[in-house]
């Protein structure tokens, strides 16, 4: 009788050959995904630039105070005058937006960093800061939003007067 050779598997060699392949593969991704968090943060400068200038023209049509305001480093809301969340364009619901994961918020309004503060928009679509106290009578005088994640920083920038929003 003849013995069989049927023994299928893999020998040792080509399993070291894959996992030096998958190695690899992961190595050359592993840049990319710190790229992907980067893009993350940019689209959230982006959207959050939007979502300040559409609070300022619910302010102007609605004829009532909007502002938005920072209650953590992961977080933003846009509410009215009365405290209430308004609502997302986007969808409906409360508008608060919450970041991705790895992209975290910091200001700087007014020189003031503390949490729960904000800009507040009148009926001309005048920027002020907003401390907590409603309505604001302060004058927003510098305002800059840094959004970071994945080695990326981009700056959101609030105009005193016009309370113009840009990102360079």
């Amino acid at each position: 009788m003849r013995e069989s050779n049927d023994d299928r598997g893999f020998t040792v060699i080509e399993l070291v050959l894959v996992i030096v392949v998958v190695a690899i593969i992961a190595l050359a991704a592993a840049p990319r995904l710190a790229s992907i968090t980067g893009l993350k943060a940019s689209a959230t400068a982006r959207r959050l630039q939007s979502d300040i200038a559409y609070t300022q023209n619910l302010a102007m049509t609605s004829n009532r105070r909007h502002r938005v305001v920072f209650p953590s480093a992961t977080l933003y809301e846009v509410r009215d005058a009365a405290g209430a969340l308004a609502t997302n364009p986007d969808g409906g619901g409360g508008f608060a937006v919450t970041t991705d994961t790895g992209i975290t918020l910091s200001w700087s309004l007014n020189g003031d960093a503390a949490l729960n503060r904000g800009v507040e928009f009148d009926s001309l679509g005048r920027p002020y800061f907003y401390t907590g106290a409603t309505p604001s009578l302060t004058n927003l005088a510098t305002g800059t939003i840094t959004v970071t994640g994945g080695g990326t920083v981009q700056t959101v920038t609030l105009q005193p007067q016009t309370g113009r929003v840009s990102t360079p």
